[in-house]
């Protein structure tokens, strides 16, 4: 827009130049003809140098298509020898030299004469990329999927002591069986085989020793051929010991078995134990000494989970309830209640988890299935109480028949563990503490007070590649976030539908480990995986990207639209060199003739 305002300007100067000189010569003979040459001239010129365009309304006979090779397509597919061909891949266009190399997609509606629609062979098109078609109706002609992983999913914040789970679907469309294999620090954690002309899902787990950031390998072989070899990133981070409070009736085994296998683990324990009416014993290890005599919020509130049986629970005295009350209900306070008897009330702790006993005969033998974990337990001996489900609660532990023996929900801004376990230190008696470890494990895990983070960070890509842009989002209370990337300032924009979402786009130049970091927080990290990994996952995504957009923009609605509409098109300049050439020519003869 500069540079035509920039022709303008001097051209007018040039107009009122000559016609002034015109007008300045002795001789008035042929005045308005020569002013008018000199005019026609000096408009000549600008019109060479403008673009000069005319408005003309697209007819069906009118239409102009063109095709756009992307990656997977097939050669033999092209069979318009006529069809002006496109790619933005330099290495399509080393193996299809007939193709045009564009730039970028946005590139097509520029093209002269104007495109009408677009046919799109191979894999298809970003987001991004479909988005710079400015709506141009698509005929989308997709490639087979590719065989491999289709889908994958792993937790890429694994807390120390938990399970990396790499979860997913492979299809295997050769004749031999795949074996799929998860590495780590040179290690084999876990393999699995998907069976010959199969789709199947997998499930590879290990439980890693050490902490900070780990890449991992998931990589497909087929006897001594390497298929695939995939990183799997992901971050482990130390678990902050938590503050348990234990509330007993009176010393007994399970308290005194959970409070060591507690304390041996790194957690705070402080136990209060009835001794007598308003007299309590107390005990406290990894955590500070203070008085449990009377339970307060400001005591309450400086533990994460508070654990004791159902019946120590009733009997607290009216302030103490009540200060147990809102600190689990409105602090976030997690508390685990043990219960061995059927009877029902309105207590506050009960109320969403009714039991119910199964058999009037004694105990029974069973082992346990827990949330979360393969295979069962070692067997163990149970009350035959069992809670019974409900729609608003989650179990945890299940026996053999099904029946439940631990159960969560929320409870206001906490979360409750309710349990019939009431003898769980059988297992340490009899050597079984992997068993004893996993269960309480999950227990406490459930209940933890849950602190919420400041920021939530998250890759909006599929799969982040280097070279490539990769949207970054920022879940934040800050007004206006300042984000860093790898110490570089990056702008951000707020989303509409989220106001409290901000998105920055960025394109990472080396491969693994970016930081990210809003304004003096702590630093967050993402890793850019290499252009060539989880190709199959990248390709799939640009299928269900290209399908949507072509469903959406198809010939069939968009060639009465292009009707409708007009285009511009150039005018072609040697109308103007022709009126320059006149314009000069009678200029020139004019002034010689004349004198």
């Amino acid at each position: 827009m500069t540079w035509n305002y920039t022709i303008l300007l001097v051209c007018l100067v040039l107009a009122i130049f000559a016609v002034w000189r015109e007008i300045q010569r002795e001789s008035k003979r042929n005045l308005a003809l020569r002013i008018v040459a000199v005019l026609c001239s000096i408009g000549a010129l600008a019109c060479i140098a403008l673009p000069i365009t005319y408005q003309h309304e697209l007819r069906l006979e009118d239409e102009n298509q063109v095709v756009l090779l992307t990656d997977g397509y097939n050669a033999d597919s092209v069979i318009d020898a006529d069809a002006r061909v496109y790619t933005i891949s330099k290495k399509i266009k080393k193996d299809y030299p007939k193709a045009t190399l564009l730039a970028s997609v946005s590139e097509i509606s520029d093209l002269k004469p104007a495109v009408t629609s677009v046919q799109v062979l191979g894999y298809g098109l970003s987001a991004d990329e479909l988005a710079q078609l400015h709506n141009l109706p698509v005929k989308f002609h997709p490639t087979i999927p590719p065989a491999g992983i289709s889908a994958v999913s792993w937790n890429t914040q694994v807390k120390s002591g938990e399970k990396l789970s790499v979860q997913g679907t492979f299809a295997n469309t050769t004749g031999k069986a795949v074996k799929l294999t998860l590495k780590g620090l040179g290690t084999t954690a876990d393999s699995t085989f998907i069976a010959a002309n199969t789709t199947a899902t997998f499930d590879l787990n290990t439980t890693p020793k050490h902490t900070g950031r780990a890449v991992y390998r998931l990589i497909s072989t087929s006897d001594a051929d390497t298929l695939a070899n995939e990183s799997v990133p992901f971050e482990i981070t130390a678990v902050k010991p938590l503050k348990v409070l234990m509330l007993a009736a009176a010393p007994n085994f399970e308290d005194k078995f959970l409070k060591n296998w507690l304390s041996a683990n790194g957690y705070g324990v402080a136990v209060r134990s009835m001794i007598s009416k308003d007299k309590f014993s107390q005990e406290f290890v990894n955590v500070e000494q203070q008085s449990l005599q009377h339970l307060t919020t400001g005591l309450l509130d400086k533990f994460d989970i508070v654990l004791s049986d159902l019946d120590v629970l009733k009997n607290l005295n009216s302030a103490e309830s009540a200060a147990l009350k809102q600190e689990v209900q409105q602090k976030g306070v997690g508390i685990i209640v043990r219960a061995d008897s059927t009877t029902h009330s309105n207590f506050w702790l009960q109320q969403n988890f009714p039991v119910n006993k199964v058999s009037s005969a004694g105990q029974v033998i069973s082992s346990l299935k827990l949330q979360g974990h393969d295979g069962t337990t070692s067997k163990t001996l149970l009350d035959p109480v069992y809670i019974v489900a409900q729609n608003f609660t989650q179990p945890l532990v299940t026996d053999q028949q099904n029946h439940i023996m631990a159960s969560s929900g929320l409870i206001g801004s906490g979360r409750e563990i309710f349990t019939t376990l009431t003898s769980t230190h059988s297992w340490m008696l009899g050597g079984d503490e992997a068993d004893y470890t996993a269960l309480w494990s999950l227990l406490i895990s459930k209940a933890a007070k849950h602190v919420p983070a400041a920021e939530e960070w998250s890759v909006v890509n599929n799969v982040a590649s280097v070279n490539n842009n990769t949207k970054l989002q920022v879940e934040t209370g800050v007004a206006n976030p300042e984000i860093k990337i790898n110490q570089t300032n990056i702008s951000t924009e707020r989303q509409a539908h989220l106001p409290f979402a901000w998105q920055a786009d960025y394109w990472p130049s080396h491969v693994g480990w970016q930081q990210v970091q809003q304004g003096s927080g702590m630093p967050h990290w993402w890793f850019a995986y290499p252009q060539q990994e989880w190709a199959g996952l990248k390709y799939r995504a640009l299928l269900k990207e290209s399908n949507a957009y072509a469903t959406n923009h198809h010939n069939g609605v968009s060639v009465t639209k292009q009707i409708q509409q007009k285009v511009q098109v150039p005018v072609s300049k040697i109308y103007f060199y022709v009126l320059l050439l006149l314009a000069c020519t009678y200029l020139w003869a004019e002034g010689k003739f004349s004198s």
